[in-house]
C-alpha cells in the first residue's frame, strides 16, 4: 500500500507542474545543460536509426537532445504522467517514429529491444531494490552493444558529503529567479527523493552484467552513469 501511495504522489506532484516543469528545471538543476549534453554525447553508436527508450521521459527534454543527434531514430517515451507526455507530443508533433507510453516503468513490459536506453532525474525516486530491479530490466531489453545512460542524483558516501551537496544546491536555488511558491513546490517534491550512493549504483550495474560502467560526469550529487551490454 505504501508503494502505491508513493507512486500516486509522484504522479500527482509531477502532473501538477507539467506546464512549468521545463522552465523550473533549469533553475532547480544547476548543471542541467551539462547533464543532458553529456548523456547525448555518450549515446554514441554507429547506427543510423537506433531504437531509443527514455524512461521517465517527462516533457521530452532529454529526448530532444537525442533526436537532434539521431533524427532518423525510433523513439519510445515512457512516463507516469499523461500531462507531461502531452507536452512531449506537442514538442515532437512534426517528427515521425515517436511512441508514447503512460505507465510505471517498473511494472510495464518494455516490449522489444533497444540500442540506447536513457533516463534523467527519475530513477532516484525508486526504493533501492526497485532501482536494481529496473537496471536488470533495462539490461534484458538492450541489444548486444547497447548502452544505458542515467543522468540522475546520488547520495553522498558520508553524511558530511550529503550536507555539502544540499548546502550547494540550496544556495543555487536561493540565488535563482524562482518565486517563493515555486521553491516550496520543489522542496515538497524533494520529499519523494530516495537517491542511492554512487558505489551502490556501480555495484548493481556490474552485478547485473553491464560492462565499462563509469560515471562520466559529476557535479556534487548530479551524475551521468553509463553501462554497456556486450
Amino acid at each position: 500500500m505504501e508503494e502505491k501511495n508513493h507512486h500516486d504522489l509522484l504522479k500527482e506532484k509531477f502532473s501538477q507542474g507539467a506546464e512549468e516543469y521545463d522552465q523550473q528545471r533549469k533553475h532547480v538543476i544547476p548543471c542541467l545543460e551539462d547533464l543532458y549534453q553529456v548523456t547525448s554525447d555518450l549515446a554514441n553508436l554507429n547506427i543510423l536509426k537506433p531504437k531509443i527508450l527514455d524512461l521517465g521521459a517527462g516533457t521530452g527534454l532529454l529526448t530532444s537532445y537525442l533526436h537532434n543527434k539521431y533524427p532518423l531514430g525510433d523513439f519510445v517515451l515512457l512516463d507516469l504522467s499523461e500531462e507531461m507526455l502531452n507536452i512531449a507530443r506537442t514538442r515532437f508533433e512534426n517528427s515521425s517514429n515517436f511512441h508514447y507510453v503512460v505507465a510505471d516503468y517498473l511494472k510495464q513490459d518494455l516490449e522489444g529491444f533497444f540500442d540506447i536506453v536513457v533516463s534523467s532525474l527519475s530513477i532516484h525516486h525508486l526504493e533501492h531494490p526497485d532501482k536494481r530491479l529496473l537496471y536488470e530490466k533495462v539490461y534484458q531489453h538492450l541489444n548486444p552493444g547497447g548502452v544505458f545512460i542515467n543522468a540522475d542524483q546520488v547520495r553522498g558516501p558520508y553524511p558530511a558529503n550529503e550536507k555539502e551537496y544540499y548546502r550547494n544546491w540550496l544556495n543555487k536555488i536561493d540565488m535563482s529567479a524562482l518565486s517563493k511558491s515555486e521553491k516550496t513546490i520543489i522542496l515538497d517534491r524533494m520529499e519523494l527523493d530516495k537517491p542511492a550512493s554512487l558505489a551502490d549504483n556501480f555495484k548493481w550495474l556490474e552485478e547485473i552484467g553491464f560492462v565499462d560502467v563509469d560515471v562520466y560526469y559529476k557535479y556534487y550529487n548530479f551524475v551521468v552513469l553509463y553501462g554497456k551490454r556486450v
